[in-house]
């Protein structure tokens, strides 16, 4: 779970002694547990679990990997722990008014449980993006919106600061801010830029487990890091790569020392834009 603490913030059970909702509500009163992730098959009493549900989701979130969305996984289900499933429409919505977050997944559960946990609240849609390089600006906007997010364009007053020291040269400054290049020496000007700007919510930072640059990963949580002490905006780290075996250790090295200044990284732009934008839908079920 690359550094979340599954003792106080995900739980599973099997249903054999106590079911899920008891889970549910013993989780829900633990003041030291801060987000709850579960993984159901199926729940015996519907009325019961959707009441503690309701009540617990006002107070923290939760986030529910429900497996049987199709009519195969109904079937498994119904073997293995003798569950009947319902339509996934029904679940989702019924999930929904209890305030609650669903994935279809393992790694949307463990990278919104992550979102959850470091996050500062999510209020508005609205990405600001710096880090990568300009081939990847298209494709990296691409996700953001497919997420249900936006990459907007910043504020004049911006890019009238941008052009006083930003180069162009290999470079654009649009948003995503593209650094691969000379101006990612920068990175504290743009960072703060971002930060400043009225067109953007959220802060995220493109970093990368390859060349083994260690003083740059340190340098970009320290930034971070400072970010998350002043800003009210919530800010997050990706990992834009697919990780080959043997930078799996790295990666993991990396996500602990931003996750140690209480920066969420997730690994790959999808997986980072999904997680932001379900945090944010929590908070939005959250104001309802």
């Amino acid at each position: 779970l690359q550094g979340v603490d599954i003792d106080k913030s995900v739980s599973f059970g099997n249903g054999i002694v106590l079911e899920s909702t008891d889970f549910l509500e013993y989780f829900g009163r633990d003041p030291a547990i801060k987000v709850i992730g579960m993984y159901l098959e199926g729940v015996k009493d519907g009325k019961r679990f959707l009441k503690v549900l309701k009540e617990v989701a006002a107070d923290k979130p939760v986030v529910i990997w429900k497996g049987g969305r199709t009519e195969e996984g109904g079937r498994a289900i119904a073997s293995h722990t003798g569950s009947l499933a319902v339509s996934q429409t029904v679940w989702d919505a019924a999930v929904k008014q209890c305030g609650a977050i669903s994935v279809v997944r393992l790694e949307e559960l463990v990278d919104t449980v992550k979102a959850l946990l470091y996050l500062s609240p999510v209020r508005g849609d609205r990405v600001g993006i710096t880090g990568g390089s300009g081939g990847q600006s298209v494709a990296v906007a691409d996700v953001f919106a497919e997420a249900g997010l936006k990459v907007p364009v910043l504020t004049e007053e911006s890019y009238d600061e941008l052009a006083t020291f930003f180069s162009l040269i290999g470079g654009s400054y649009r948003n995503p801010i593209d650094t691969g290049n000379v101006n990612r020496r920068e990175m504290k000007r743009l960072l703060e830029i971002l930060e400043r700007d009225n067109h953007i919510d959220n802060l995220v930072l493109l970093t990368t487990a390859r060349g083994g640059n260690v003083e740059q990963v340190e340098s970009d949580v320290g930034l971070m890091a400072n970010i998350k002490k002043t800003s009210s905006k919530p800010v997050m780290a990706i990992l834009a790569i697919s990780l080959s075996p043997g930078e799996v250790e790295q990666a993991r090295n990396i996500t602990e020392m931003f996750q140690r200044v209480d920066v969420p990284v997730l690994i790959g732009l999808e997986r980072g834009a999904r997680a932001l934008r379900n945090a944010l839908e929590y908070y939005r079920l959250k104001s309802n």
